[in-house]
């Protein structure tokens, strides 16, 4: 059963700071006035119960309207919305709080307007600030003199304490330091494992690929595309580094393939010095010589002083775990160019994409990106546990 639906749902904003202007809007309507637009243009999807779902776009793309609308905090002006359950939303920091209340009086606000009864939310209250890490001489201050990195620490502990069903956040990922990003990660994770539903906004495909199951793109307020996270990030990716128009190449077992000159990269593989016979991948013995190589045929026209070729190896969420760049010019028509390192790298899957870049331009554009190019394996023959991402050998010393 979906507990989140949106049946054509479009929303309008006035432009205009003329207060005449915004009082005709309000009375008659933004859609229908000139300084009107529209910030959600007919939008349907729905959201099924335990599903974590990235909502990506540019600034403008009507993702925090989005958010916005599911919270309550405004309305549609067309269309329906359904949410089958309570909501708890982290959208912008030290919203919902009373800025003359204290850090403390306002987890108290906050678990009253839930439902929570004072010893409850009194209970509660040590815990939210520890995980927040709010400094004790804060905790009885007025939120007004926290900072706004506290006010989003709050709030984000206080929306994690709530048992909502459904979890709305905004961009909130991005505060604290790493432990404290570490420590929001992980308490996802647990709400995830205990079926809440999840609407994640961010700007950073990455952060939607490691946390999310499903991701919906948006832009000018429409969904360009709803489905699998690897798919629909790549695509942003590319929407975001590539000029429109240049075509997407299409074809072949890959993740995504575009670029302005499709089939410039001829081939990529992946060899190892101890590949093992029969393994359904590629396989690489940790420790062992690997070697990634590209064939490429330099399009016609290209700068040989900006272009280069670039292979990224990424994990099975689709992030970037090591990159290889060349350093020096290719030459005019076909380069064949190989990455040889050392596999350093947990026993398991990962993909490789491969990159024939223009580096001339800002951002990087690409005569041809394939992600997913090349898949390996690497494996573990000696068997001893390997802990973390990589495997780096250390010179131990003891006194």
């Amino acid at each position: 059963m979906n507990i989140i639906e949106l049946i054509g749902v479009s929303k309008y904003y006035t432009k205009s700071q003329s207060p005449p202007r915004r009082l005709a809007a309000a009375v008659r309507g933004a859609e229908k006035s000139a300084d009107g637009f529209c910030a959600l243009d007919n939008i349907s999807f729905s959201v099924g119960r335990g599903e974590c779902v990235g909502i990506i776009g540019r600034n403008g793309s009507g993702k925090s309207t989005l958010l916005r609308l599911l919270s309550g905090m405004t309305s549609a002006d067309r269309g329906e919305i359904k949410m089958r359950g309570g909501v708890s939303a982290m959208l912008e920091p030290g919203i919902g709080f009373n800025p003359e209340y204290s850090g403390t009086e306002n987890i108290y606000l906050s678990g009253a307007l839930g439902g929570r009864g004072k010893r409850e939310a009194e209970e509660g209250a040590a815990g939210v600030m520890e995980f927040a890490e709010i400094p004790p001489e804060f905790r009885d201050m007025p939120v007004k003199t926290y900072s706004a990195g506290m006010l989003m620490r709050l709030g984000f502990s206080v929306m994690l304490s709530d048992d909502s069903d459904i979890i709305l956040v905004d961009e909130a990922l991005g505060v604290g330091d790493i432990r404290f990003r570490a420590k929001c990660y992980r308490r996802f994770e647990e709400l995830k494992e205990r079926g809440r539903t999840i609407l994640f906004v961010s700007h950073d495909p990455d952060a939607v690929r490691r946390f999310c199951t499903r991701a919906i793109w948006l832009d000018k307020g429409r969904i360009r595309a709803d489905g699998g996270v690897a798919e629909v990030t790549s695509a942003y990716m590319e929407f975001c580094v590539q000029p429109e128009g240049s075509g997407n190449a299409g074809g072949g077992d890959f993740v995504n393939r575009y670029g302005s000159a499709p089939g410039s990269i001829r081939s990529v593989s992946v060899t190892s010095a101890a590949e093992l016979s029969g393994a359904e991948l590629g396989g690489a013995e940790l420790g062992g010589a690997c070697e990634i190589t590209v064939a490429a045929e330099l399009p016609e026209g290209a700068d040989l002083k900006t272009a280069g070729i670039a292979v990224s190896i990424k994990d099975r969420y689709g992030l970037d775990l090591c990159v290889f760049r060349t350093d020096r010019p290719l030459k005019a028509g076909r380069n064949e160019i190989t990455f040889g390192f050392r596999n350093m790298l947990a026993p398991g899957e990962y993909s490789v994409s491969a990159g024939l870049e223009d580096r001339g331009t800002d951002p990087v554009s690409y005569y041809e990106y394939i992600e997913g190019a090349a898949e390996f394996k690497s494996l573990n023959p000696s068997g001893k546990e390997i802990f973390g991402l990589v495997s780096l050998p250390a010179e131990i010393e003891y006194k």
